[in-house]
């Protein structure tokens, strides 16, 4: 079961005493558990206060322990233990047994990352209680979950401000909730959020830094990129933060690359991207720089980049500096054919 499944049924069937939450998506499985929080009041009749864990600060025998044991002022116990996938073998079994037979007067969410595998602990719940992934949204799909968050403020907005948004932010949901939250303060009574609104209250220093740091790898000068990425880190940006909004960029020069080609104009091109045409037009001058091949592999190795940063112990650093560096010498030479002389072609 998805997100949205998860919290449709969250009123429609009677609650679960395990659920096991699979993803990496923070900001999503945070509303799933505020919204069984929300729905275990509600049918109890009386508030309900949650409980967090992480498996780095307890064992399983202790959260089973206080699971089983029945709360002196509430009526059911709402617990959540996160990264139980880090337990030993013998925390994890004394976990699976539990997840077997949970205890009645609880509802525990437990919850595991997107890469991680245990079948057991999976079969376990899924015999007693629920299994939940939260795979990220899809970029296409980010505008109108921002719509939505603001909606939940009593303020709405149209797609193209939705998409300046996601555009001057990035994809880290907690991020643009933030964000949101900041603009709905910001425009106070009024009900609509404007892209004037926007330019003036939302932080584009992330999107700039991205397009001062795409400039220098079009042209192929990996000393000034090197310390472009430098000052982003610097700025509190995460590598894979970073990493993230790299693979939307190649990702974009790749789409807008392609609709120009097939005779489009930049404004056909970001209606149908949901992105302004001022960020159509810039990234199209960097799209110039790189063959639709080269972005092609660049995409591909930036993805397999991101999965070795989650699963292995790649240096980000390293990984993000190897990154641009390939992609500086594509823009090079890219460069170079430009400028160069005209190529005699076999055969003519």
């Amino acid at each position: 079961m998805d997100s949205r499944a998860f919290l449709r049924q969250l009123g429609e069937s009677p609650l679960k005493n395990v659920y096991l939450f699979r993803g990496d998506e923070a900001a999503l499985m945070d509303k799933a558990w505020e919204a069984l929080l929300h729905t275990v009041a509600c049918r109890e009749g009386r508030p309900v206060k949650g409980e967090h864990m992480d498996a780095k600060d307890v064992t399983a025998s202790e959260v089973i322990g206080r699971v089983r044991t029945i709360p002196m002022f509430a009526p059911k116990r709402v617990l959540r233990v996160r990264n139980v996938d880090q337990w030993s073998k013998e925390q994890r079994e004394l976990l699976e047994a539990y997840a077997a037979d949970p205890s009645p007067r609880a509802h525990v969410v437990l919850t595991v990352g997107s890469k991680k595998s245990w079948k057991a602990l999976e079969k376990a719940v899924e015999g007693r209680g629920l299994l939940v992934d939260f795979a990220p949204i899809q970029e296409r799909h980010l505008p109108g979950w921002v719509q939505e968050k603001a909606r939940a403020y009593g303020k709405s907005m149209t797609p193209a401000v939705a998409a300046q948004i996601v555009d001057a932010v990035g994809a880290d949901l907690h991020a643009l909730e933030k964000e949101i939250e900041k603009l709905c303060l910001y425009v106070g009574e009024a009900p609509r959020i404007t892209a004037e609104d926007v330019d003036a209250a939302c932080s584009r220093v992330r999107s700039e830094h991205i397009f001062t740091l795409m400039e220098y790898v079009a042209q192929g000068r990996p000393e000034a990129a090197f310390e472009a990425l430098r000052q982003v880190l610097l700025k509190g940006d995460s590598p894979l933060a970073l990493l993230a909004l790299l693979a939307r960029h190649v990702r974009l020069m790749w789409q807008i690359k392609d609709g120009l080609s097939k005779g489009h104009n930049p404004a056909a091109i970001g209606q149908l991207l949901h992105l302004p045409a001022y960020v159509v037009e810039k990234t199209a001058r960097y799209a110039q720089r790189f063959s639709e091949e080269a972005l092609a592999r660049l995409h591909a190795t930036l993805t397999a980049v991101d999965v070795s940063l989650k699963t292995t112990a790649l240096s980000p650093d390293r990984a993000l500096e190897a990154i641009i560096y390939r992609m500086c010498a594509l823009g090079a030479q890219k460069e170079a054919d430009l400028e160069g002389p005209p190529r005699t072609i076999r055969g003519s």
